[in-house]
């Protein structure tokens, strides 16, 4: 209800993305995925000059990217992995989460206002995850509204899959998570979790 971009921090597999995308089609919003890595850069997000597909390649033209085309209809935008953004990214991202809720495009020359029904949400995994993952600037954690999500337990995984897949046996249900938690309990490099209890439903 609020017009303050969101962050939602937790544990891979817990249902960070699954809750925007929920929420927001509950509401009636188009909802954008846009994952970030280090590699990311503005221009992936903004758009860029491509081949004019009516002239045969022969002249080039700009095409909006997903972040500045949600931006314009007011879609609702998660910037998922968030803390593997470059600080480039971080940099030009600014103006969107403050009181200017503008994006300016170097390559246009032009600031483009938010959408009043725009939306930000960001996604990451903790930086104690890492691979590649980084605590972000305080003074750009400050324009998020921050929400943490625990890990889930198996009484959660009992009732999300048992609301998702109704025709599976009580049993087999309960044999499926009671295996992923005698997984985890080896303290293996990988941790499993909904996603793998989901990959063994089907």
């Amino acid at each position: 209800q609020m017009p303050l971009p969101v962050l939602i921090e937790g544990p891979p597999g817990v249902g960070k993305t699954s809750l925007v995308y929920s929420l927001g089609k509950r509401l009636g919003f188009n909802v954008v995925r846009i994952n970030l890595s280090e590699h990311t850069e503005m221009l992936d997000l903004v758009g860029s000059e491509l081949p004019d597909e009516s002239s045969n390649g022969s002249k080039f033209g700009w095409r909006d990217g997903a972040f500045l085309t949600a931006l314009k209809n007011g879609d609702w935008v998660i910037l998922d992995e968030l803390n593997l953004a470059s600080q480039s990214v971080l940099e030009g991202l600014n103006s969107c989460l403050d009181h200017r809720a503008t994006l300016f495009v170097p390559e246009l020359n032009m600031e483009f206002k938010c959408h009043p029904k725009f939306r930000i949400f960001g996604c990451q995994n903790p930086a104690s995850a890492g691979h590649g993952r980084k605590s972000l600037p305080r003074s750009f954690l400050n324009r998020f509204t921050k929400v943490y999500v625990d890990e889930l337990c198996a009484e959660d995984f009992e009732y999300i899959i048992s609301h998702s897949y109704t025709t599976l046996p009580l049993k087999l249900r309960q044999d499926m998570i009671h295996f992923v938690s005698e997984l985890n309990e080896l303290n293996l490099d990988f941790e499993f979790n909904l996603r793998d209890v989901f990959a063994c439903a089907k």
